[in-house]
């Protein structure tokens, strides 16, 4: 992993401390405007909705530019967006529809930039470094945008209602200037004069619907961003009514969540090398279903506290595995495509997912949510299991081998 990799991954890790810092932050502000749990998660759900109208679409162009340019002129779109925001947060002139379109906003340019950076570490690194260069991405990802950002954030928030966003439309363009100075270290894409949309969109979803494996995967990310965005969705109400914690509550248990996090994030490549990779990626799931579970009963703060780092630690797990296992089956040629599909029907869920938390919250208590989230959860994974076991012994040659693929 030489200096491409690592001016990629600081600027990564200068763009998690902004977005920790928001994370933290946002909710409280949209909770200052309204504590309505439905409203509230609308806030998230906004965030989501730009996969559902360009996520495909961003596959195609993922494929057709320069990785690098796509992520540093998405990043100072983001850092103009993000500074307007602030400036009206601070100037006292934000609200709620305000809060929504900027969301949404962001939210059209995320899955460019998302996509573009997920697929962007095979072109950096030799494909025996992938675990460790993409658990090295989960680690600086929870540090810093889940350890260190939103405490900060909700501590900023005190201070000033604006400072938080501010501090993010800085990193943003931080992030795009680090991410310009190494624009030449991957590959221009192949310039062809007959393409056309439909058909490279369609080369995409003929590529992974043909794919058992991926398909498989694919429909339980649906099951597990409907429940992850849900249950984040109402994290904050979750925090200040049920917990009785003080507003700075809500960015200390996400930290809390970081640090199983990013021992997920170090021993996953590990794992890989121990553990079939069946048993990660069902073993990993299970656990995070039966953990939100928990959150509907715990009633003290130390258990609470020990589920929540238990559930960053299988999350960070699920995430290296899979995103290792597509970055080697998957065509370099195609992979933004197919990751654009994959990602895209998981975001589908995500907004889905949150008002559905609302709503459950809004009719009956904050508690209902987790239990029949988690429930959920587990009941998609041992449903899939058995598919997700046999294809993965099918395709142990592709997904490179070795004692961690079974």
């Amino acid at each position: 992993m030489g200096r491409p990799f690592w001016v990629m991954w600081c600027a990564g890790a200068v763009s998690f401390v902004g977005d920790g810092i928001t994370f933290g932050a946002l909710p409280l502000l949209a909770a200052s405007f309204t504590r309505d749990p439905r409203i509230v998660s609308l806030s998230e759900a906004v965030a989501g909705a730009g996969w559902l109208l360009l996520g495909l679409v961003s596959g195609v162009m993922v494929d057709r530019w320069r990785r690098t340019t796509t992520m540093w002129i998405v990043d100072a779109f983001r850092a103009v967006l993000a500074g307007l925001l602030a400036t009206l947060i601070i100037a006292g002139l934000a609200n709620i529809p305000i809060l929504l379109i900027a969301g949404f906003a962001l939210g059209l340019l995320a899955p460019f930039f998302d996509n573009a950076a997920s697929v962007i570490v095979p072109d950096l690194v030799a494909g025996e470094a992938l675990e460790r260069a993409n658990g090295y991405q989960q680690v600086s990802l929870l540090l810093l945008a889940s350890l260190i950002g939103p405490p900060l954030g909700a501590a900023l928030f005190v201070v000033d209602h604006g400072l938080p966003i501010l501090i993010d439309a800085v990193t943003f363009a931080v992030a795009a200037a680090l991410v310009w100075s190494i624009r030449h270290s991957t590959p221009p894409r192949e310039k062809a004069f007959d393409r056309h949309l439909g058909r490279e969109l369609k080369e995409g979803l003929t590529y992974l619907w043909q794919h058992k494996l991926l398909r498989t995967l694919c429909l339980l990310l649906l099951v597990l961003n409907a429940v992850g965005t849900g249950i984040i969705a109402i994290l904050v109400l979750y925090v200040l009514e049920v917990l009785d914690l003080p507003e700075a509550g809500f960015g200390w248990l996400v930290a809390t969540y970081a640090v199983g996090g990013i021992a997920g994030g170090l021993l996953a490549p590990r794992f890989s090398q121990r553990i079939p990779m069946s048993v990660s990626v069902i073993a990993s799931s299970l656990i995070s279903g039966l953990v939100i579970v928990v959150f509907g009963f715990a009633t003290n703060l130390v258990v609470v506290a020990i589920a929540v780092i238990v559930l960053g630690l299988a999350g960070t797990w699920w995430n290296v595995v899979t995103i290792t296992l597509r970055q080697r089956l998957v065509p370099p040629a195609l992979l933004g495509r197919v990751t654009s599909v994959y990602r895209m029907v998981g975001f589908c869920a995500a907004p889905l997912g949150a008002v559905l938390a609302g709503l459950i919250a809004h009719r009956t208590n904050l508690r209902i949510p987790y239990v029949a989230m988690g429930v959920l959860q587990v009941v998609a994974t041992l449903a899939f299991a058995p598919t997700i076991k046999r294809e993965l012994s099918r395709n142990a040659g592709g997904a490179g081998g070795g004692s961690g693929v079974e």
